[in-house]
């Protein structure tokens, strides 16, 4: 089954998330036109929300790797399959407040 223009917009923004690089650096160097960058980064910002707001509270898979490995550091798989990727260490705190 072929990808909608949507999900290849998403899968361009994971790529950019594991890159490490800035938005800027990372529509450069894959000639994307950063506008259109920003108008499928703020869609997918969106889904992300109403994920988050959907959510009924229940615990998540969370994948820790081994800090050793360039990217990335910290991958949390929510319900839906959604990923959201750390590059460096972040407070525990923090996480929690992703899920709450």
């Amino acid at each position: 089954m072929a990808k909608t223009k949507r999900q290849k917009m998403f899968d361009c923004i994971l790529s950019w998330q594991q890159s490490g690089l800035s938005q800027k650096a990372w529509c450069k160097k894959h000639r994307f036109a950063y506008s259109s960058f920003q108008y499928w980064y703020r869609r997918f910002r969106s889904q992300q929300s109403e994920i988050e707001q959907t959510a009924d509270g229940s615990f998540v898979q969370l994948s820790v790797q081994d800090g050793s490995l360039p990217t990335p550091w910290c991958e949390l798989v929510l319900e839906g399959g959604q990923r959201v990727y750390f590059h460096r260490p972040v407070e525990v705190s923090f996480i929690r407040s992703l899920l709450a």
